[in-house]
């Protein structure tokens, strides 16, 4: 009796066990990198048929770098026009691919060889922000006019390397508000972070921040967000696209809310503080920069801290608003 009593005991206390076990396997699995299929395809070229192409196809669809054989646009542009369908069976490394390739080394200053290399490989799985580098079929990370009409200094390039959108606020007096019920762990203090980051892009334009009520009328709206959710860019988890933004005179700013948040991060999250301060940028009218040590720079690693605006940063808003 007392082995049968034991033998009980042992089999639920094996029961409580796994169902310890089992949602934590299950929250690990929902926790797949988005962009982890990249590694895979590691020494890809021109020529190959290659399982699982067709999602580095959509990675840079998505990011403005090739155009999806289907779309339809998207209303009020933001990120970018389309939407990012590539077709499944679309597993060839074609001309358009290798171009494609081509053109995302050089404006982030890799070997340009038109294959999917190692250096190559690890940029494009960096965290990043959802913005596209190419809108609308401009290449804003290679623009040709440097100055635009304003005394331009060097950066640690020998030139200035920000991107302008084409757009700008008609007012330098702008009110924003932080959608408080969005709010998730770690960004609870995201009104204290969203008006620091703000100030900072204040000290070197004349704009002018003002927060007003939550639910009111705004120009600019700091918000959290989950997979699809109403802006035609749906976010992709943890580690993938963190947050975007849309050039004036929208307003909209959104961050992932399934990302590790912190303004005091560890190796394994995410800073909230250069990541908004990144997104602004973007609400101002700047494009990526292929500085990557500039805030405007698409891409950041978890743990990674870049709070102060750096040359290339200041010069492109001085080159929008003066």
């Amino acid at each position: 009796m007392a082995t049968k009593s034991a033998h009980h005991l042992l089999s639920s206390i094996i029961l409580l066990l796994f169902l310890n076990v089992v949602p934590n396997t299950a929250h690990l699995n929902s926790n797949v990198n988005p962009f982890g299929f990249i590694k895979n395809l590691e020494g890809c070229k021109k020529g190959q048929n290659v399982e699982g192409l067709h999602h580095l196809k959509s990675y840079l669809a998505k990011f403005g770098y090739l155009e999806p054989l289907y779309y339809h646009p998207v209303p009020k542009i933001g990120v970018n026009t389309t939407s990012m369908t590539i077709q499944k069976d679309d597993q060839l490394f074609d001309d358009s691919l290798e171009k494609a390739i081509r053109t995302y080394q050089l404006n982030y200053r890799l070997n340009v060889s038109g294959h999917l290399d190692a250096a190559t490989v690890q940029q494009m799985m960096k965290p990043r922000c959802g913005f596209a580098d190419i809108i609308n079929g401009k290449n804003t990370m290679q623009r040709e006019d440097k100055k635009i009409g304003y005394k331009s200094r060097k950066s640690m390039y020998g030139t200035s390397l920000y991107a302008l959108i084409g757009r700008r606020w008609p007012s330098y007096q702008l009110t924003y508000q932080v959608q408080s019920q969005t709010l998730v762990s770690g960004a609870e203090n995201m009104r204290y972070i969203v008006a620091q980051q703000l100030y900072k892009w204040a000290q070197y334009s004349p704009f002018t921040f003002q927060e007003v009520p939550e639910g009111s009328q705004s120009d600019l709206v700091f918000g959290f967000a989950q997979g699809d959710h109403g802006d035609g860019y749906p976010f992709d988890g943890i580690g993938g696209i963190l947050a975007h933004s849309f050039s004036p005179s929208d307003g909209r700013s959104h961050y992932d809310a399934t990302e590790y948040w912190s303004d005091n991060p560890g190796q394994h999250e995410m800073d909230l503080n250069s990541v908004v301060l990144h997104e602004i940028g973007h609400l101002l009218g700047l494009a990526h920069t292929q500085d990557p040590t500039a805030v405007m720079h698409s891409g950041i690693s978890p743990g990674e801290r870049k709070r102060f605006l750096q040359e290339d940063d200041v010069e492109g808003i001085q080159a929008i608003y003066g």
